[in-house]
């Protein structure tokens, strides 16, 4: 069933507007540069929404969503909380390396595999995963963070842009440089599967038993 226009019901829809979620004829909406679709009447889209606001309901599931500020500060702890385990992470690696250890090439690898909590690849491979959990929240957030911008400046919502500046703030200052640090850090261990990994681990241990 085609779905039509809200203003012109005997129209058939070419589109919902990105703010109101409203399907709209082609006379009613307008595309932007980046290819954002949106209400053409801009003051009627903001009066529609208001409307909305005032009676309780979201403006559209997908404002809804990534206005929460409740799964935005989730995922903002989650990325720190990323972020301090890779650190210690880092830790770890840096001193089984400086052992010689560094996944299969060292003298005392040569003679026999080293014990599982001895093994750099282990927290290698942790830090490759988490380093890339993390990026791909860093994107995440920062998508949120330009969404609560772009709602504020349509909705007059100080309070949306003074959260977005706070979240961009801390993605580019500190976060940011982090990861990319991290993903450096990890790169030798990019590529890694972890089953096969302590796989390889088992049959050597064994191969070495008496």
């Amino acid at each position: 069933m085609a779905f039509r226009c809200y203003h012109h019901p005997d129209r058939e829809a070419a589109g919902t507007c990105c703010y109101c979620d409203r399907a709209l004829c082609g006379e009613c909406l307008a595309t932007n540069k980046e290819g954002k679709v949106f209400c053409r009447r801009e003051e009627e889209c903001l009066d529609y929404q208001d409307g909305l606001l005032s009676a309780g309901e979201a403006v559209s599931p997908i404002v809804a969503l990534l206005v929460d500020e409740r799964t935005l500060d989730a995922q903002m702890k989650r990325l720190a909380d990323i972020l301090d385990e890779l650190g210690e992470l880092e830790g770890v690696l840096a001193d089984l390396e400086a052992d010689g250890e560094s996944g299969g090439v060292s003298p005392a690898m040569a003679e026999g595999p080293p014990p599982f909590e001895r093994d750099p690849r282990i927290p290698g491979f942790c830090a490759c995963k988490l380093a890339e959990e993390a990026a791909a929240l860093l994107n995440l957030i920062s998508f949120r963070a330009d969404f609560l911008c772009a709602e504020s400046a349509l909705s007059g919502g100080d309070a949306l842009q003074e959260r977005a500046r706070e979240v961009q703030a801390f993605l580019e200052r500190e976060a940011a440089p982090k990861i990319r640090g991290h993903l450096d850090r990890a790169g030798p261990y990019v590529g890694g599967d972890g089953a096969e990994l302590l796989a390889s681990l088992e049959r050597r241990n064994r191969q070495n038993e008496p």
